[in-house]
């Protein structure tokens, strides 16, 4: 036991001196010739700058609930449903559980590791080779048991980098399980509202169709009286059957949007067969008069994006890592023997402990490769972070812009239905006093009925402006 120590110290000191006189000599033969990326992670002041945006009231801002502000029971019933048994959302968590056991992957590189590793090898020695006989010829069994241990000290640090880069692909992921979330929740009040204008539409088109039904039996008591001709019977009688096709055509779309209302949730097509929809009676936000500041921490894909950049460049960290030294320690202990009766014996033990040294110098340019491509994917990335952020921009400034023009057009549209009334009203007033006759007030009430379409358009319209700018600030994230 003596001699085996006093045979393997001095070697194990000579070796470390020149081991380390080599990394000192070779260590800069691989270089990463100033490969790196071109572009740069912008500040959120810098952008903030660029975009001029600008602090903005909590009100104007979605909250994580923002759909319970219309006060609509059923619109919250049916995104809580969606919210809790969608597949893309249990899609999105499943991706997020991915890229978070990824981490610990990555990070179990930095840990020791253990593990024991045994054989038992028969092994005939040939009769005519190396060694003659009697041991050529003969079988033989080498046992093996032992307990082998490595640990990576990563003075490279490519091995941090590494988890530093899966830490915010898992960020990044969750920004998106987010995202599919507002996208989900804005999808479901979309369809709601959408069907909520469909069932008031075709409220509308009844009463049209009532009315041209009165104007045609007016017309063909009119036509036996001698008033009217059959010219005017047949134009009576067109508008008929046109409205009945504008009420079929509304129940498919109303059957449609039911349809896209409850997949939408996470249900059958016909779970929303028997849904009365209603539009709200105003806004859920009070929208901002400027970009708000706040676009850039509550945008899910703005996060992600940057989550993504970020990743990307710690990725150029760990490849620029792999051009230096990377040092570990490996350590087995065990026992060896060619018989069982051995087997257990004291002197049947092994071991051996000692540095590993791994120093790259040419590798037919591959981790120049490596680089480039690592330094190229975060310029895209970064490139993708940016045009998220001008992207984000517009859909804001355009949904404010959107939401101001409708306003101004509701104004002038509320006036028209006024005046429309008025002139309603005005025909039945001359109608009782038999100044006029019924056939102008039924003209007068259609023209009511165009105008309260024309309202609902507009209404359904501030709602889906409404729900977009709610996503487009956000969605509550």
């Amino acid at each position: 036991m003596t001699a085996d120590k006093n045979v393997a110290r001095p070697h194990f000191r000579l070796l470390s001196p020149a081991i380390l006189a080599a990394l000192l000599v070779v260590g800069g033969c691989a270089s990463t010739h100033a490969i790196a990326p071109k572009e740069t992670l912008p500040t959120a002041a810098s952008v903030a700058k660029r975009l001029d945006l600008r602090p903005t009231p909590a009100a104007s801002l979605p909250s994580p609930r923002w759909w319970t502000r219309y006060g609509d029971s059923q619109l919250t019933h049916w995104i809580d449903l969606g919210l809790a048994d969608s597949p893309d959302l249990h899609m999105a968590q499943a991706r997020l559980a991915q890229a978070r056991a990824e981490i610990a992957s990555a990070n179990a590189a930095s840990r020791p590791t253990l593990a024991v590793d045994g054989n038992s090898i028969a092994q005939r020695f040939s009769s005519t080779g190396i060694f003659p006989p009697p041991f050529g010829g003969m079988i033989h069994t080498v046992n093996t048991l032992g307990l082998d241990s490595a640990w990576d000290f990563d003075f490279s640090g490519h091995i941090a980098d590494q988890v530093d880069a899966a830490r915010w692909r898992a960020q990044a992921q969750a920004a998106r399980r987010d995202l599919a979330r507002a996208q989900l929740a804005a999808g479901i009040a979309h369809a709601y509202f959408t069907l909520a204008r469909e069932q008031a539409a075709r409220r509308i088109l009844l009463e049209t169709e009532q009315a041209r039904r009165y104007t045609l039996r007016l017309v063909k008591l009119r036509l036996r009286a001698g008033l009217d001709t059959q010219v005017q019977r047949h134009l009576a009688t067109v508008p008929v059957p046109v409205i009945r096709e504008e009420i079929a055509q509304a129940d498919e779309r109303i059957a449609l949007a039911r349809h896209a209302l409850a997949v939408l949730a996470g249900q059958a097509p016909q779970a929303a067969d028997h849904v009365e929809a209603h539009l709200p009676a105003g806004p859920a936000l009070n929208p901002p008069a400027a970009l708000p500041f706040d676009l850039l921490s509550r945008r899910p894909d703005i996060a992600a994006a940057q989550a993504r950049a970020r990743a990307a460049l710690r990725d150029v960290d760990a490849a620029r890592a792999a051009f230096y030294p990377d040092v570990s320690l490996s350590a087995m202990v065990g026992i060896n023997s060619m018989t069982t009766q051995s087997f257990l014996e004291y002197a049947s033990r092994i071991w051996q402990v000692g540095p590993a040294i791994h120093l790259p110098i040419f590798e037919g340019g591959a981790l120049r490769a490596n680089l480039r491509a690592s330094s190229a994917d975060a310029d895209a990335a970064i490139d993708d972070y940016n045009a998220t952020v001008l992207g984000a921009a517009r859909e804001v400034a355009d949904t404010l812009t959107s939401i101001g023009s409708v306003r101004q057009q509701r104004e002038q549209q509320a006036q028209a239905t006024k005046n429309a009334r008025a002139a309603y009203e005005l025909a039945r007033i001359r109608f009782r006093a038999g100044l006029g006759d019924r056939l102008a007030v039924l003209s007068a009430q259609e023209a009511v009925l165009r105008q309260r379409s024309a309202a609902l358009d507009l209404r359904s319209r501030a709602a889906a402006l409404d729900v977009t700018l709610a996503l487009a600030l956000g969605g509550g994230y």
